[in-house]
C-alpha cells in the first residue's frame, strides 16, 4: 500500500505518506485552510500531496490509496464534502477531482471526527466494546463505535457538542459554552484581545479568580455532556482528544473530577475512570486515515 493522507480543518491541512511495508506517518506537512475558496482549498492540498511526492520521489500513479478526514457532514458514498461549517465547501465533488489527478487510488474519505475515532479506537483495541471518542477544540464534537462499527444514527448521533444547557435563562449548547472557541470568545471581553485557551490556563495556575471561574465552569458544561453520554450509551471506554485537551491535558482532570461529582446514582458510581486522554493526540485524524485506508484493502468496513 503506497497512501497518501489528509486531516481537513477549520485552521490548518495535516497530511502525510504511508509506504509500503510501515505504518509509519513520513513527510508530514502542513498549510493553513482559512480564508481560501472552494477551489484553492483544494489547491492547497493537492499541492501538499505533491510536495510528499516530490520528497519521496513518487508518481500520482503509484499512489494506490488516499484517505482524508473533512469537518462537517460528508457523502462517503459519493465522495462529496456536502457542508462544512469552517470550509468553503458545499456539495464539493472531492474524489471525482483527486481522481482526474490520481486515476488508480482508492479514495475513502469521511467526517475528521469519525476518523480520528477510528484511528483511537484501533490503538485502544476495542474490537468488542462500545467505544466513544470526544474532541475538544475548536468545537465540541463526538463519535461512537459498537463493536468496530460506526453508530451513526441519522447522521450525527454522539453528537454531544449540540447538548443544550442552562446558561441563566437562556439555553446554549455545550458547544457554544466550553468549546476552544468559547472560552476564547470569553477571555477576550474579560483579559484582552486575542487570549488563548493556554493563556486562560496559565492564570489559572496562578490562582486567578476569573481564569479559574471560566475554566471550571467550561469543565463543568463538558462533564454535563459527558454524562449524558454514560447514561444514554454507557460507553466501556471514552477517549478525550482535540487541541485544547492535548495542549491542556490537566483539563481532562478537572473534568473528571466534576463528573465524578455531578453522579448521583450508583450505578454510574467510577464513571471517570473511564475517561481518558487520547494516545494519538493531534495525528488521531491522520491515523485514522491510515488505518480506514488499511481496512477498506483488506475488504471490510467500519461503516
Amino acid at each position: 500500500m503506497t497512501a497518501l493522507v489528509a486531516d481537513i480543518g477549520g485552521t490548518k491541512i495535516a497530511a502525510a505518506f504511508v509506504s509500503d511495508n510501515e505504518k509509519t506517518l513520513k513527510q508530514r506537512v502542513q498549510a493553513g485552510s482559512i480564508s481560501l475558496d472552494a477551489n484553492a482549498l483544494f489547491e492547497r492540498i493537492l499541492a501538499l500531496f505533491f510536495q510528499i511526492m516530490e520528497a519521496e520521489k513518487l508518481k500520482p500513479e503509484e499512489i494506490s490509496f488516499i484517505g482524508l478526514g473533512i469537518p462537517g457532514k460528508v457523502d462517503s458514498v459519493n465522495g462529496l464534502a456536502v457542508y462544512q461549517n469552517n470550509l468553503p465547501w458545499r456539495n464539493f465533488p472531492l474524489r471525482e477531482k483527486l481522481k482526474i489527478f490520481f486515476p488508480y487510488a482508492e479514495i475513502v474519505m469521511d467526517n475528521d471526527v469519525y476518523m480520528a475515532a477510528y484511528g483511537e479506537w484501533t490503538e485502544w483495541k476495542m474490537a468488542k466494546e462500545t467505544f466513544a471518542y470526544v474532541t475538544i477544540s475548536t468545537g465540541i464534537s463526538s463519535c461512537l463505535l459498537s463493536e468496530g462499527k460506526f453508530l451513526r444514527g441519522a447522521g450525527i448521533a454522539g453528537e454531544i457538542g449540540l447538548t443544550l444547557l442552562e446558561n441563566g435563562d437562556e439555553l446554549i449548547s455545550l458547544e457554544n459554552l466550553a468549546s476552544g472557541t468559547a472560552i476564547g470568545v470569553k477571555a477576550n471581553k474579560i483579559f484582552n484581545p486575542g487570549f488563548t485557551v493556554a493563556e486562560v490556563m496559565d492564570l489559572y495556575h496562578r490562582e486567578d479568580l476569573q481564569a479559574s471561574e471560566m475554566i471550571h465552569r467550561a469543565a463543568r458544561c463538558i462533564a454535563r455532556g459527558l454524562h449524558q453520554l454514560f447514561t444514554i450509551v454507557d460507553p466501556h471506554l471514552v477517549v478525550v482528544g482535540g487541541g485544547v485537551i492535548i495542549n491542556q491535558p490537566e483539563f481532562l482532570d478537572l473534568i473528571k473530577q466534576e463528573l465524578k461529582n455531578i453522579v448521583q446514582n450508583p450505578l454510574q458510581e467510577g464513571i471517570e475512570k473511564r475517561v481518558h486522554l487520547s494516545k494519538l493526540k493531534a495525528d488521531a485524524g491522520l491515523f485514522g486515515c491510515l488505518y480506514r485506508t488499511s481496512v477498506k484493502r483488506m475488504g471490510n468496513s467500519p461503516l
